[in-house]
């Protein structure tokens, strides 16, 4: 992503910028030690014996030229000196390297403004299928609604802990009356109570089975609003009962059959069930029959109360729900992305304008830099006339006091040290620089603007998704698609 190029750009432009500390670079002239190299005080009141140099003299001796020779030795030397300084500020000015880092900042910035866009416009499309999907939903259910005559309630929904609940309580049922018809067989069966759970298993499951499939396929079609289904219904109420009793009669039959004979005993048990369905023994037979009743009608109940009673309406219920949650957290979803997205580019583009602001920061500190090297140039040429002022006046003063003649009249003239001016070229790109971090600030500053404005955008078109129905948010998405 373009955004990890700025992030990049941002390592680049919180390389570290030396500082640059002017401390006295120019140093102090010695005075007395030129005073005594030179022997100023002997040799001027040796030559004042003299009444040397002439009064009419306009030349200077060898003392004076030595002088001025080391005055103008230690001026250019300062010169020399400040002018490598410039050099090295000039460096360092160039070093910031501004317009190049403007140049990355203005391409890097753009292409993730694009990149941006890109995401917005990606999320904004998921977001209007997953409102075209809700609204289908919501439409289909509510068309059941009302064809099916169920707008004054809504469908029972079994929770996930409902479910578990009775899947595991028919589990139990099969369980139990497996057990108790094992009982009750075991006595009949060769292989003792064994024998009698395996076909005490087989029966249970076939009660409990067909009680099942003809609940939840068959009878619950009573509550239907067409007579067809209510028939249906109807036909399967009659074919549970008639299921029912056929099983557990049979199962009666088979237990009293079974105790006399081994072998054809389920031929013998059919002819008893047609001859004389009801013609049972034994109490223990009785109660056999009972239980595998009481566990049908467990089931037919449970099975009904498993989801809404009325066939289809807890499946596009749960539907309607799925999606609308679905839709609700994809909302929430790129919203918190849209944010997210928002504030890490204005984070990253805070960062780079911090960084800016060191740098500028480095340009000001190189301009006062130039500024304190020439006020320390000024003064070290100041020093230097002091220093030629206090040399000059050692030597004429010895002289004068040893004179007999008067003295040249430059004895009461001022050597006057003429100074040259330092160049300070790369002040004058300075203000060309300053304008350019005024132009990258302002970028910044329309960068940011840009992407909160894409963000409301953004925001609002998903606010506007709430108020769609299937036929205006086909349109927007066609314009959006469009545009």
């Amino acid at each position: 992503m373009a955004l990890k190029g700025l992030k990049e750009f941002i390592k680049k432009l919180k390389t570290p910028v030396d500082g640059y500390d002017l401390i006295d670079i120019f140093g102090q002239i010695d005075h007395e030690k030129i005073a005594k190299d030179l022997n100023l005080k002997e040799v001027g009141a040796e030559k004042g014996k003299h009444n040397l140099p002439a009064a009419d003299s306009n030349i200077d001796d060898e003392i004076e030229f030595q002088i001025k020779e080391k005055i103008e030795s230690a001026k250019l030397n300062a010169y020399l000196l400040a002018q490598d300084h410039i050099v090295t500020l000039n460096q360092r000015i160039s070093n910031l390297d501004f317009e190049s880092h403007f140049t990355e900042l203005r391409q890097n910035s753009l292409l993730t403004i694009s990149e941006i866009q890109t995401e917005i416009e990606l999320g904004l499309n998921g977001m209007y299928t997953r409102r075209r999907k809700y609204l289908e939903a919501k439409k289909e259910f509510a068309l059941f609604r009302e064809i099916n005559g169920l707008e004054h309630r809504t469908a029972k929904i079994t929770t996930p802990f409902g479910k578990t609940l009775r899947v595991l309580i028919i589990l139990i049922m099969v369980v139990v009356e497996t057990y108790f018809n094992g009982i009750y067989l075991a006595k009949s069966n060769a292989l003792g109570l064994f024998g009698g759970i395996i076909e005490a298993a087989t029966f249970a499951l076939l009660n409990i089975g067909y009680s099942i499939i003809l609940t939840f396929f068959v009878i619950r079609q009573i509550v239907r609003k067409s007579f067809f289904w209510v028939l249906i219904g109807l036909i399967g109420i009659l074919a549970w009962i008639c299921v029912v009793f056929f099983i557990n009669l049979g199962l009666a039959h088979y237990r009293e059959v079974a105790a006399t004979i081994f072998e054809g005993a389920g031929a013998d048990v059919l002819q008893r069930i047609l001859a004389n369905p009801f013609d049972l023994k034994e109490i223990k037979s009785w109660m056999l029959f009972a239980i595998g009743t009481l566990f049908a009608t467990f089931t037919l109940v449970d099975v009904i109360s498993f989801s809404d009673i009325y066939p289809g309406y807890t499946k596009r219920q749960t539907k309607w729900d799925e999606e609308e949650e679905e839709y609700k957290e994809a909302f929430i979803l790129y919203t918190e992305t849209f944010d997210d997205i928002k504030e890490e580019y204005i984070e990253t583009l805070k960062e780079i304008g911090k960084a800016i602001s060191i740098r500028e920061r480095a340009l000001d500190s190189i301009i006062s830099s130039s500024g304190r090297l020439n006020n320390l140039y000024l003064f070290h040429i100041q020093h230097l006339q002091r220093i030629s002022d206090l040399l000059f006046s050692r030597y004429y003063e010895s002289n004068r006091a040893t004179r007999t003649e008067r003295e040249p009249v430059r004895f009461n003239e001022r050597f006057i040290i003429e100074k040259s001016e330092l160049e300070f070229d790369f002040l004058a790109k300075t203000n060309q620089i300053k304008q350019s971090i005024s132009n990258a600030k302002e970028f910044l500053d329309e960068q940011i603007q840009q992407v909160l404005d894409e963000h409301k955008k953004a925001i609002g078109v998903l606010n506007n998704l709430e108020k769609l129905d299937l036929d205006k948010l086909d349109k927007n998405i066609k314009e959006f698609s469009d545009g």
